[in-house]
């Protein structure tokens, strides 16, 4: 799969599966751009830099994509300086785990600004921004078709994003460009690490493929449905859990 030439917009590409996403598409010729947004400690900025420079200097845009007018600016300028976007990624999320009894409304409404409401900022303006004939790949999770305990907000949010998938998949189609989304089981990244090591094991005996999914996993189903060939495939929700969900 060839990307060359191809503008590449990850957001939450700082580490994790977004940081894979912007290896992956430079890896064949894309040229991409990693977002963070900052954070008192500087390390979101740290590890932007750090996969920009490993990638040979791909863009670094600072932007919370729950902020609906510096999106616009941060998209914009990726246009000034690049000539335009082919390829978006909403892959940035947050995550507050808690019960309903327990979860604060502020937790709750977090969590859907930042996963929900981001993917809207960057559609709304990729409406006008995106090259015609481009790719949107939005990142949901088996959560939204599982309900996992304690995830009322994510899970909410993420189901909330099939069904923006599928609308802007119909909205977009007029200018040839097609909308789909990659719902990723249990990765193998900094969120499970965190997880007890008992928990962990519960989770991967209920796996049929009898492992934790890889970020590369991830990465090779996005190459798939941003690749120029993929073009018939629209609204579309890919699974890549290993048989958890089906």
């Amino acid at each position: 799969m060839d990307f060359t030439g191809k503008v590449v917009f990850v957001t939450g590409s700082s580490r994790g599966i977004g940081a894979g996403l912007v290896r992956a598409f430079a890896a064949r010729g894309g040229i991409c751009v990693v977002n963070y947004v900052d954070d008192a400690a500087g390390r979101n900025h740290r590890d932007a830099e750090a996969v920009a420079s490993e990638v040979g200097g791909a863009m670094t845009v600072e932007c919370d994509v729950a902020d609906h007018a510096r999106v616009g600016e941060a998209m914009r300028a990726i246009v000034e300086q690049l000539g335009g976007i082919d390829i978006l990624v909403n892959n940035a999320g947050i995550l507050r785990d808690r019960s309903l009894k327990r979860m604060a409304p502020a937790d709750f409404e977090d969590v859907v600004r930042v996963n929900l409401g981001g993917a809207f900022n960057t559609l709304q303006h990729a409406t006008t921004l995106l090259r015609p004939g481009g790719r949107i790949i939005n990142i949901a999770s088996v959560a939204a078709f599982t309900g996992f305990f304690g995830q009322a907000n994510y899970a909410a949010s993420k189901a909330g994003l099939v069904a923006l998938t599928k609308v802007a998949a119909r909205e977009f189609a007029r200018q040839g460009t097609t909308v789909n989304c990659v719902a990723p089981g249990f990765i193998d990244t900094e969120i499970i690490k965190d997880m007890p090591a008992d928990v962990t094991e519960k989770f991967v005996e209920q796996i049929p493929c009898g492992r934790l999914g890889q970020v590369d996993d991830v990465t090779n189903a996005v190459l798939f449905l941003a690749f120029r060939e993929s073009g018939y495939i629209t609204g579309h929700v890919l699974h890549v859990n290993g048989g958890f969900y089906m």
